[in-house]
């Protein structure tokens, strides 16, 4: 008689993404994650596959996350130049905050290169922030917040541009005072 399979897959996901996280996908191996999961190898190939499956799973797992947790700051403010202004804000604290980073960038440089599926997953996942982003900065432009002359899209591809540059500058740096001043440039420069 097979025994049946019991675990939480939200649970040993997040256990999965933290060891991709802290050894990148391709020093991580299948053992790692068994252990850190705390489920047998046969479990794991049965109910999600192999790395490779479960790496997009953490991945999928980490963006949806970031996803809610952006839509519950826009959803909080009545203006939507004030959710712009706080996520900027927030992506500051977050970049000096986190000792671990950000798995989609890491992952971008690591496996993205190589790995179509995983960059198209990205790609998808890049273009639906974006849009969320857009919709925003449209809205804030709509609702005469901002210069009614700005591309919305752009403005949203240039925030997030530049919040991967302040990871960036803030890894090599280490200088959160930078971070700070940055963020609050790049406020100014779009609420001119």
């Amino acid at each position: 008689m097979a025994r049946s399979v019991e675990f939480n897959e939200c649970e040993i996901i997040e256990k999965a993404m933290n060891v991709f996280w802290e050894k990148g996908y391709h020093g991580t191996s299948m053992q790692d994650l068994v252990d850190a999961m705390q489920i047998n190898r046969s479990s794991l190939y049965n109910t999600i596959g192999d790395k490779h499956c479960l790496f997009i799973k953490c991945v999928t797992s980490y963006v949806e996350a970031g996803f809610r947790e952006t839509e519950e700051k826009i959803a909080k403010e009545e203006s939507a130049l004030k959710a712009l202004i706080n996520i900027i804000r927030d992506k500051a604290a977050w970049v000096v905050d986190s000792e671990r980073g950000c798995l989609g960038i890491k992952t971008v440089f690591e496996i993205a290169p190589e790995d179509e599926e995983v960059r198209n997953l990205l790609c998808k996942n890049g273009s639906r922030y974006q849009q969320m982003m857009t919709n925003l900065i449209q809205k804030a432009i709509d609702d005469g917040e901002l210069d009614g002359s700005e591309d919305a899209s752009l403005l949203a591809e240039y925030i997030m541009t530049t919040f991967t540059g302040w990871k960036q500058t803030f890894i090599i740096n280490q200088d959160p005072i930078i971070i700070k001043k940055m963020s609050e440039y790049l406020i100014k420069s779009i609420t001119r």
